[in-house]
């Protein structure tokens, strides 16, 4: 007896990658793909919206590492065995086209995530890969040294699976004792918190504006280095978009330690304080006999500006060349730095992405396999790998589930 059983626990988008990819490089290994819901791919189902944010333009690796809040050194590794372009590459080669907006971001041109969901489901299934619904691991156990399986995994319902590999792609928890069954095994975890997540802003004026969005924004959280920048949105509860999951990305442990009450500021036109000031006075100069209520800023929409004049105490009835040089000023605060008090943070349940999981130091970046555990990989984001919104974090799924395989098919 000379095949390898591999188990892959878990049927989200790394799961189902790790399976197919494996079977694809080793054809007469046998793959079991385990789910512990009665639905795969449910994650990849509602991600970008239902449409799948498949992977970001970026072609670079060394471009690209820049994306990754956690995992960067890791990456650089991992990405050397299966990049962007591999990633392109496989998905239209097996029928499913994908567009680039203009941000960078890929989608199928079919804008389903469906399209995704089905491909990989139809080519697990074409390929042999044996798929077991509602089945939930509870231990992973060592075999006895002289047996030829390594390992012996327990379901909740009382059933087990052997299998000679184990591939961990569970996904990403929100507390650490979700993690027990890979601690057990002497596998160090990160604590989890949570990254890519909205700002609960309490200003019901700021949510009457629910819907109101800037192209370009700019968010500085008090007491904390870095300032990102993108599309921003007014919510029902605070502020939501690019800006603000690059934000809270990026300060996630940060964030977490100030238990998310500390204050944004934000800009809302990614200008600097000069460009600022000379686009005002510029915007001010050449509409001298107007209100400041019928002032067009661009950029600003009328909404946001009422918003803006008024948290900036603006005469409205003023004319624009009556504006005295403290009211200026205190407009282009409140156009540059206006402060916003954050009590906590909206998550949408769904779609969660955590900073945390398995320890990067145990693993191996080439290969995905437990330095301390030989025989057990983990792909996707149940390590401590998570990336800022823009089909970053998909990259790293596909790119680590095709590391897995790799190692296990060699």
């Amino acid at each position: 007896m000379n095949n390898k059983r591999v188990v892959v626990i878990g049927a989200g988008a790394s799961g189902y990658f790790a399976a197919i990819r494996t079977k694809e490089l080793s054809p007469e290994t046998e793959v079991v793909l385990l789910e512990k819901t009665g639905k795969t791919l449910a994650k990849l189902r509602i991600s970008g919206g239902g449409r799948c944010n498949v992977t970001h333009n970026c072609l670079s690796n060394s471009e690209l590492l820049n994306y990754y809040p956690r995992g960067r050194s890791f990456l650089k590794k991992t990405f050397n065995h299966w990049n962007v372009k591999d990633t392109i590459d496989w998905f239209e080669k097996n029928g499913v086209e994908l567009k680039t907006e203009v941000d960078g971001r890929m989608f199928p041109i079919t804008d389903s995530s469906e399209t995704v969901a089905q491909l990989l489901e139809w080519k697990a299934k074409k390929l042999g890969v044996q798929l077991i619904t509602n089945s939930s691991v509870v231990t992973i156990v060592p075999m006895p040294k002289e047996g030829y399986y390594r390992w012996q995994l327990n379901f909740n319902t009382g059933g087990s699976e052997l299998a000679t590999d184990v591939v961990l792609a569970v996904g990403g928890f929100t507390k650490e004792s979700q993690y027990n069954m890979i601690s057990v095994l002497g596998i160090d975890i990160v604590p989890p918190v949570p990254s890519l997540f909205t700002f609960n802003i309490p200003d019901e004026t700021l949510h009457a504006m629910h819907g109101v969005s800037v192209p370009d924004a700019k968010v500085k959280m008090v007491g904390f280095p870095e300032t990102y920048n993108g599309p921003l949105l007014v919510t029902h509860w605070g502020i939501s978009g690019p800006a603000v999951l690059k934000t809270s990305a990026w300060a996630a442990r940060w964030m977490n330690e100030k238990a998310y009450v500390t204050t944004a500021l934000v800009s809302w036109l990614n200008l600097n304080e000069e460009q600022m000031r000379v686009m005002l006075n510029d915007t001010l100069l050449s509409n001298p006999k107007k209100l400041m209520s019928n002032i067009v800023i661009d950029g600003i929409p009328r909404r946001l500006w009422d918003y803006i004049m008024s948290r900036a105490e603006t005469p409205i009835t003023k004319m624009a060349a009556d504006l005295s040089k403290y009211e200026f000023n205190k407009l282009i605060e409140n156009l540059l730095r206006m402060p916003f008090q954050t009590d906590g943070r909206t998550m949408f349940k769904e779609e969660f992405v955590t900073a945390g999981g398995i320890d990067l130091a145990q693993v191996n970046p080439n290969t995905m396999e437990m330095k301390v555990v030989p025989g057990i990989y983990a792909t996707g984001e149940v390590l401590d790998i998570d990336g800022v919104t823009g089909g970053f974090n998909f990259q790293a799924a596909w790119s680590t589930a095709a590391a897995v395989a790799k190692a296990i098919a060699n």
